[in-house]
């Protein structure tokens, strides 16, 4: 893993849970927070985010169809819903519409937030090594695609 700080969002609809969650963790990750979803998409436009942890109850939208509309514009970012809720129709609903990494439960619990955006960073890492190493194989393979016409029509 790169010696690169980790950038997270929060996005959570309670002040105090980002104002805690920004006290917990601003030491060990760069961290951002948001209360509405406009103010999360624009440091998601403006910065380059690794993580977001979302809430999942919120006023005008929930976390998960927030992840459904991230999927099309920052496919890359690991996702990450957090929620009070234990129901097993918002679990799939998660996985399913929301393509989340991990599903955590409210209260937080600062030693599993800190593994999970560890290891999402491990994951979001890998993700992009494995997109440049593709497109470096397409590249490759293009070229040799080409000389091969060339040599066929020589």
């Amino acid at each position: 893993m790169s010696e690169k700080k980790i950038s997270v969002l929060y996005l959570d609809d309670e002040p105090e849970n980002l104002n805690a969650f920004k006290a917990n963790f601003r030491r060990e990750f760069n961290i951002f927070i948001a209360n509405n979803i406009q103010e999360a998409m624009t440091i998601i436009e403006n910065n380059e985010i690794h993580v977001v942890i979302s809430d999942h109850k919120m006023p005008k939208i929930t976390g998960i169809d927030f992840f459904e509309k991230l999927i099309e514009t920052h496919p890359r970012i690991i996702r990450v819903l957090l929620t009070g809720c234990s129901d097993l129709a918002t679990v799939v609903e998660a996985i399913n519409k929301g393509q989340i990494f991990r599903y955590l439960y409210k209260p937080m619990d600062a030693n599993e937030i800190r593994s999970t955006i560890q290891y999402a960073y491990e994951v979001y890492v890998d993700n992009l090594e494995n997109e440049i190493e593709m497109q470096e194989l397409m590249d490759t393979n293009e070229k040799l695609e080409f000389m091969l016409r060339q040599k066929l029509f020589s």
